[in-house]
């Protein structure tokens, strides 16, 4: 995957809280707000003054977001040209991974059949496709390994 270029300048403070409460809010859709707010070390009225923009969590808060969902900090980490990926990835059931990829790539054939995959589109087969990154790159690593190459 190709990174996006850092931006020109530097980014203004509405964005970057924009973008980490689009994040936190995707995340906190699937794992709920006071699970999300335990993961982070904080109480629910601070996650819900961060989603509102009445504050910015502290780096820290920021950071310990990833221990909800490994993808929560995605949308902020995008705008600079990054993603962010554990470093120490887990092997998954290969045939749950093999599953999961067969079905977003099939997403992506009929996404594709009138010959334009629009951003709904994009969207779908992105969220399908993310939880496999990570065994898909414990895969490789072990193949690197076996090659002497880690």
């Amino acid at each position: 995957m190709a990174r996006k270029s850092l931006p020109s300048g530097p980014v203004n403070k509405e964005t970057v809280r924009d973008l980490l409460a689009a994040g936190w809010s995707r995340v906190i859709a699937n794992v709920g707000r006071g699970t999300f707010a335990d993961k982070c070390g904080v109480c629910t009225d601070t996650v819900g003054n961060a989603l509102a923009g009445r504050n910015m969590p502290e780096l820290h808060t920021a950071f310990n977001s990833l221990m909800a969902d490994p993808t929560a900090l995605d949308e902020l980490a995008a705008l600079y040209g990054f993603q962010i990926i554990p470093a120490k990835r887990q092997a998954a059931n290969d045939l749950n991974t093999a599953a999961g990829v067969i079905e977003a790539m099939g997403e992506l054939v009929k996404a594709n059949a009138d010959g334009n995959r629009d951003h709904n589109e994009t969207l779908a087969v992105a969220q399908m496709l993310r939880p496999h990154l990570g065994p898909i790159n414990a895969i490789m690593e072990e193949a690197d390994r076996l090659r002497g190459a880690a």
